[in-house]
């Protein structure tokens, strides 16, 4: 109901009926109550409880307006509050709810607990669902989405997977951006800080990736022996070396792989020093020192080693060894792969 519309066609006829009642009896009445004494025309006794009437009306129509006004607003806030929780679960970020409506508190516990996937075909007049429904299906393809612009890029986890796969996209067209990205490890989730870290072995020189050595394992080190098989010698050095296997632990295969790699580049007597002094230190590196020694055809130091070294099944090395001494030519690959040289050790 219109209350102004109400009161106005109220008032009317309050001013209707008192001119009537004044032209048909224009007399006073006296009422005395509780010693009081009021002297008033009868018209006025006529719409006095009319009025009356009339203002309590106003007020209770006052009141439960304006409990329908803080209904509806609350009603609407809680449906802002159900869009912004739709948001979040879109961006695989559900967060806590505040409704207050009763039949929306199932709603938005769920979308507090999931995380939603839009269709292909999905249409919304949610502007802000929308551009990142569309943000979303650029990522998932490839591309590289500036999340700080659309203000949520502070709001993701960082093992949210929309977050990780857009750190990942951008590393495939910014190599660059994985020296930011290991200036602040903690920042980013370990998939993420890997692939920075691949990116690294697979650009740059030893010089710029034995900083991030700490940060690396034999996973990342692979793509250094790769570069190195290939005929890059990613300018390793003695110093470079002894980074590596004092910043990652090598097991047996490792050092191999190293060794085999490494040699391409470096020096006999700089590869049998290094590797000497591994093998003292770390069991894991003797396999790796014998089987430098063979490839340098040092074979009285071979014999020498084996022989202190009773303890240790060098089984494939020295059948090597044996076969070496009647054919000199013989070459390590010929017999066995060097993958397999650990399996017996």
């Amino acid at each position: 109901m219109r209350i102004g519309l109400y009161i106005f066609s109220s008032i009317v006829f309050l001013i209707i009926v008192s001119v009537l009642t004044f032209l048909v009896n224009a007399s006073y009445y006296n009422l005395q109550a509780f010693g009081m004494e009021l002297n008033l025309p009868i018209a006025i006794w006529m719409i006095l409880p009319v009025f009356i009437l009339l203002i309590f009306s106003i007020l209770h129509m006052a009141y439960y307006s304006a409990k329908n006004f803080f209904v509806l607003r609350r009603w609407q806030k809680d449906s802002e509050t159900l869009d912004d929780l739709a948001y979040w679960s879109i961006l695989n970020e559900p967060r806590e709810n505040h409704i207050i409506t009763e039949n929306l508190k199932n709603i938005a516990s769920l979308l507090s607990n999931s995380s939603l996937v839009a269709k292909e075909d999905f249409e919304t007049s949610n502007e802000k669902i929308k551009d990142i429904i569309n943000a979303i299906k650029l990522i998932n393809g490839g591309t590289y989405v500036d999340l700080k612009a659309k203000k949520v890029s502070k709001q993701l986890s960082k093992t949210n997977p929309l977050a990780i796969k857009n750190s990942i996209n951008r590393l495939q067209g910014d190599s660059k951006f994985a020296i930011d990205i290991l200036a602040t490890p903690n920042e980013y989730d370990d998939s993420v800080v890997t692939e920075a870290l691949n990116i690294i072995t697979k650009t740059q020189n030893m010089d710029k990736i034995k900083k991030y050595l700490p940060l690396m394992n034999i996973v990342n080190l692979e793509n250094i022996f790769k570069r190195l098989n290939s005929g890059d010698s990613v300018g390793i050095n003695e110093e470079s070396i002894k980074d590596i296997t004092g910043s990652i632990t090598l097991a047996c295969k490792d050092y191999i792989h190293l060794a085999s790699s490494a040699m391409k580049f470096l020096d006999p007597k700089t590869m049998l020093s290094l590797f000497k002094s591994f093998e003292q230190k770390d069991e894991n590196a003797e396999m790796a020192y014998l089987y430098l020694l063979l490839e340098y055809e040092m074979m009285d130091n071979a014999k020498e080693f084996i022989d202190s070294n009773p303890e240790n099944n060098f089984k494939k090395l020295k059948i090597f060894f044996d076969l070496k001494q009647k054919q000199n030519n013989l070459k390590l690959q010929d017999i066995v792969s060097l993958s397999s040289l650990c399996e017996d050790a």
